[in-house]
């Protein structure tokens, strides 16, 4: 076995199960984290002889429809065609790598069970989407001047950090640019640095996405959420 090939061997397995664990470990410890720093409301209680179930049904339909009217404000109305490029781009990164057929064949090997799989056009239809959506992102912060003027370096590395493994995974497929298992150890390093950056970074609002906008009440609230954030004041 040469030393690539051992390098190799080390990234594709007990570096997996490491990044794996990060993984998990600070997707709980966030959760909780965040769990402890909001409270449900206390609401105003008012005596069901005061308040009939029509009055109820009525007060439920009007919170409803300031929730709907909201979404005006949000990226969803004032931006369609971003918020549509945005949410085919997390679907397919989502669902690619979950779906992918090698991927699910490193996970027989390793556990003995798999998932459906894409066939191989359209994991590269996927990949070729996210690549695209990724270069759009970018040229987005690096050419309109008043997304520019936000962005700092985090945010383009972040961006690439999350696009690379998609880029690598293409290459390596197709064979090209590099040679294949150094590619292949690109793709697969790339990969587990992204499951140990997730609780870590920015890239954790996949999981405050649900805290934010069904649990916390807040001007982006989508649903009925029932609890605030708890602050703690130095007495």
């Amino acid at each position: 076995m040469t030393f690539q090939d051992q390098i190799l061997y080390i990234v594709q397995g007990p570096i997996v199960w490491i990044a794996f664990m990060i993984f998990v470990a600070g997707i709980i410890g966030q959760t909780f984290r965040l769990s402890r720093m909001i409270r449900k409301n206390q609401p105003l209680r008012i005596s069901d002889s005061a308040k009939t179930v029509k009055n109820k049904k009525k007060e439920r339909w009007q919170r409803w429809m300031h929730h709907i009217g909201q979404v005006k404000t949000t990226m969803i109305g004032t931006s369609p065609f971003l918020t549509t490029v945005s949410i085919i781009f997390h679907i397919c990164l989502f669902i690619t790598p979950i779906f992918l057929m090698g991927h699910n064949v490193l996970l027989k090997a390793a556990i003995g069970l798999s998932l459906p799989s894409f066939s191989e056009p359209v994991s590269d239809i996927l990949t070729l989407i996210v690549l695209f959506c990724g270069l759009f992102f970018l040229l987005r912060r690096l050419l309109l001047r008043r997304v520019r003027i936000i962005t700092t370096p985090y945010d383009i590395l972040l961006l690439l950090v999350v696009v690379f493994p998609f880029f690598t995974g293409f290459l390596a497929h197709h064979h090209l640019l590099l040679n294949y298992k150094l590619m292949i150890m690109l793709h697969i390093i790339s990969g587990e640095l992204i499951l140990i950056m997730i609780p870590f970074s920015k890239f954790f609002h996949m999981i405050f996405f649900f805290f934010g906008r069904f649990l916390i009440v807040n001007e982006y609230s989508l649903g009925l959420p029932k609890r605030n954030w708890q602050f703690q004041t130095r007495e």
